[in-house]
């Protein structure tokens, strides 16, 4: 495919065509996002975190974004990690630097002939990407990235995790009882009741995870300064938190309906830029059966559940468990945004590796939307805590000189 080729997807559909254009509807939405790049600029300008070494580091890190992007796209991986660059610049140059990264990233990678690119799909989700920079630079001047063991905040982060496993508790009882509407019904009435029925429950799971973080952070994580406490806890929630990691992704690669049982050695997209990863290799035997998968899952989870906690006991390593807080929190915030996207404009098929998980959720029953959302709680949470974490090592390997060069590196970085 020559570059010329890629951009043809830019023109308006006439009537009847459907592929290789885009739609009116879908041709005024990027025009929205394109209105959006100047007033994100103004804005950062204004908060005068747009100097020169912060521009340089925006370019770098959208190059970041676009070469993984791409790459995690081509070997059809259930999660994005396109995102690195964006938090980075969001962490050390502030929330608005790191938004308009994200934009910008999307908007350049979709006119570009590689994986991911070439197409509407990544543009669309731009406004992801714009919320997980202001995200970044939201945590990063909430000190997740500086906390200590000793600090009083630490129960603040403890407490929204536990709200965040009552709020997931409330849903998977929503799913499993009146379930989740789909959305874009043809029945204009049907649609807006179903819509509706989704807010006001969106709304009530959203208030008891609230309710439950609230009440925590004011009685059980309630930490003075100084509080022997702390320490204890955080071992305990890191160490539970990492198990949580590891048997997640291991149950996404290596489990019965994971990434490797995808890998059936077809062509996910023939007519397309995309060919079939490892050279069309048939790799689902190596998934490993429920059992086994669960074995594995509780074995690596407990090994690294068991660094974790010697991490957490050492000096003053507080930094691991709010990093991971945060990104939980992003890859939430970033489902619950990219799911009426895929749904609404592309019925869920976006090209990505994600798209098995949401082919797999239809088999289950479930329709458009839901597929769409299960595919997001399912790999956005995960991906964007991978994504913190990468960046939380790139901060440590920084020299301080480095990180002072932008306005909010000396602030919110750890020493």
């Amino acid at each position: 495919m020559t570059f010329q080729q890629s951009l043809e997807w830019l023109q308006i559909c006439a009537e009847g065509q459907t592929d290789g254009c885009v739609s009116p509807y879908v041709a005024v939405y990027l025009i929205g996002l394109l209105v959006a790049v100047p007033i994100l600029f103004l804005v950062a300008r204004r908060t005068r975190d747009l100097s020169t070494s912060t521009l340089l580091l925006m370019v770098v890190s959208i190059a970041i974004n676009i070469t993984i992007g791409a790459i995690i796209i081509a070997l059809r991986l259930p999660i994005y990690v396109d995102s690195i660059g964006t938090v980075l610049v969001g962490v050390l140059a502030g929330p608005w630097a790191g938004a308009l990264t994200g934009l910008l990233s999307n908007l350049i990678w979709s006119l570009l002939p590689v994986p991911g690119g070439a197409g509407p799909f990544t543009a669309a989700f731009a406004p992801v990407a714009m919320v997980i920079g202001l995200m970044a630079g939201f945590w990063a001047g909430r000190g997740v990235f500086r906390l200590r063991s000793d600090d009083a905040r630490v129960g603040r982060f403890i407490a929204l995790a536990a709200g965040i496993a009552a709020a997931g508790f409330a849903f998977w009882v929503v799913q499993l009882t009146i379930g989740v509407p789909e959305l874009f019904p043809a029945d204009a009435a049907q649609a807006i009741a179903n819509q509706t029925q989704f807010v006001v429950t969106a709304l009530i799971i959203v208030a008891i995870g609230v309710i439950v973080a609230w009440i925590s952070g004011r009685t059980v994580f309630a930490f003075g300064a100084d509080d022997p406490r702390i320490r204890t806890y955080l071992r305990v929630a890191t160490a539970a938190s990492a198990f949580a990691l590891a048997f997640a992704l291991i149950q996404l690669l290596f489990g019965p309906t994971g990434w490797l049982s995808t890998l059936n050695g077809s062509d996910p997209d023939a007519d397309g830029p995309l060919t079939a990863p490892f050279g069309g290799a048939d790799l689902t035997g190596l998934a490993l059966d429920p059992t086994t998968a669960l074995v594995v899952g509780v074995i690596l989870g407990g090994v690294l559940a068991a660094g974790a906690w010697i991490w957490a006991s050492r000096g003053e390593n507080a930094r691991l468990f709010p990093v991971w807080v945060g990104g939980l929190t992003t890859g939430l915030v970033a489902a619950a945004i990219s799911a009426p996207i895929a749904a609404g404009l592309f019925g869920g098929v976006t090209g990505a590796g994600t798209d098995a998980l949401v082919a797999l959720f239809r088999t289950l029953g479930l329709n458009v939307f839901q597929s769409a959302f299960a595919q997001g709680l399912t790999s956005d949470p995960l991906d964007k805590t991978i994504s913190y974490t990468i960046v939380y090592a790139i901060l440590i390997a920084l020299p301080i000189t480095v990180r002072t060069m932008y306005s909010r590196g000396e602030t919110t970085v750890s020493d």
